[in-house]
């Protein structure tokens, strides 16, 4: 499963710097990322939650990495916004993350059921 989940944030990290097209992939990436990832996974229908969960746990690090630089560093702004607002808007996606993706593992487990039901 954490093979699939890496590859899912992979996913996730990978739509954020294409120009443009960032502004509709990255609001999505949370649903494709737990849809091709949970499908790496082969994950059961036990196992939909708890991707989705791992998924949302990865988004800790961007949080703590802010933490530290604010902290440590002594930086109050990333890229003209405060820091306190980075870590809120990340701790935020948190929950949005886990509901892309577990949403996304649940479309990708349903499809692989169906395959598996009805061969070709």
């Amino acid at each position: 499963m954490l093979k699939g989940v890496l590859v899912g944030f992979g996913i996730m990290l990978a739509a954020i710097p294409i120009p443009i097209v960032h502004f509709i992939a990255v609001p999505l990436s949370p649903f494709i990322a737990g849809f091709i990832g949970s499908g790496v996974a082969k994950i059961d229908q036990n196992g939909i939650v708890k991707f989705g969960g791992l998924m949302a746990g990865l988004m800790v690090i961007p949080a703590a990495a802010v933490l530290l630089v604010k902290f440590l560093f002594g930086v109050d702004e990333i890229i003209g916004l405060s820091a306190t607002l980075w870590v809120v808007v990340v701790l935020a996606l948190i929950p949005y993350t886990w509901f892309g993706a577990t949403v996304g593992a649940l479309g990708s487990y349903m499809v692989n059921r169906s395959r598996k039901d009805n061969p070709a």
